[in-house]
């Protein structure tokens, strides 16, 4: 099994050791180590079988040893020390990638997410839009770089507005976040870089359902501050328990990772005070670990399995 991650992760860590228990050799493979000092070898004729060989000094992998791969945590390719130039350096990373990812995208259900699904499914307005289509409710929601739409969305909605990034920054946690009136002052920044606005759900929890290959894994996040943040991830004071879905939401979040094509997947979604179920977003490369931990889900199991299981029609 190869798991695409730093070796300190500790999601890797964990189902390396769950897949050694079950008597299969686990490899983390950290993709900032590519091309310095892993090799892979690809080769593609007409009527041979595809064969592939990833090695770095006594370690080697192919075609015929390797049952899956999570594509876990990637880094960025580095390329070697040997190497000054800049320019030379940018070529290199990117060469690597184009390489590195297209054997991966050759491997398709073999990968935890297969790439292009991975790829393609990160994206939240797409997200919204399946979501919708499979009979999830989603708040109603606006992404723009239009000051002037903002603020008409904003006084549609009336105080109850959220903002929140479409994508991850590397050097903070940017929470999603209330619209304050500081923010309000400061409108026409929005037109440096999109934003999503959507209406704020009036919530009674937090319900984060991690999926994999069908199998579903609610967790209910509570707390009892009345001035709890509107993004659970920043409050430290959070409760964790299993939950259970109504049948008819667990079938539409399954339908939705079929939509998205995506084997494993954490989903955020909030509980409202009528019992109802509102979807935010899904993240294929969301945490996991704190739910087996806090509220007992043997998620690292399901995902030791789940690799044991993939698809192999890759051999031919």
């Amino acid at each position: 099994m190869l798991i695409i991650a730093p070796e300190d992760d500790p999601h890797a860590s964990v189902v390396a050791k769950r897949l050694e228990a079950l008597g299969a050799e686990a490899i983390i493979l950290d993709s900032a180590d590519f091309p310095s000092q892993w090799h892979l070898s690809f080769r593609i004729a007409d009527h041979e079988p595809r064969l592939f060989v990833l090695d770095r000094d006594e370690l080697e992998i192919d075609q015929q040893g390797l049952l899956g791969v999570w594509w876990r945590r990637p880094r960025r390719y580095v390329s070697s020390n040997e190497v000054q130039q800049s320019h030379l350096r940018r070529f290199i990373t990117s060469e690597s990638r184009a390489a590195f990812e297209g054997w991966l995208h050759c491997l398709g259900n073999m990968v935890i997410n297969p790439i292009a699904a991975d790829q393609t499914a990160g994206h939240k307005l797409l997200q919204l839009q399946c979501a919708v289509e499979v009979g999830l409710r989603i708040p109603r929601s606006l992404a723009t770089n239009s000051p002037a739409r903002a603020r008409e969305f904003i006084e549609t909605n009336g105080s109850r507005t959220i903002y929140k990034p479409f994508t991850a920054a590397d050097w903070q946690l940017i929470a999603t976040q209330r619209l304050s009136a500081d923010a309000l002052r400061h409108m026409e920044a929005v037109a440096y870089a999109p934003v999503i606005f959507q209406e704020e759900v009036c919530k009674t929890a937090d319900i984060r359902v991690t999926i994999l290959d069908g199998q579903v894994f609610p967790v209910l996040i509570s707390t009892d501050r009345q001035d709890a943040p509107i993004d659970w991830r920043v409050d430290p004071n959070r409760e964790y328990v299993a939950h259970e879905l109504p049948e008819a939401v667990e079938a539409s979040l399954v339908a939705l990772m079929a939509k998205l094509g995506l084997r494993f997947a954490a989903c955020d979604l909030g509980l409202t005070e009528d019992d109802d179920y509102v979807f935010f977003e899904a993240n294929p490369g969301g945490q996991w670990l704190f739910a087996e931990i806090m509220a007992g889900q043997q998620i690292s199991w399901a995902f030791a399995r789940a690799l044991l299981r993939s698809d192999t029609s890759y051999r031919g």
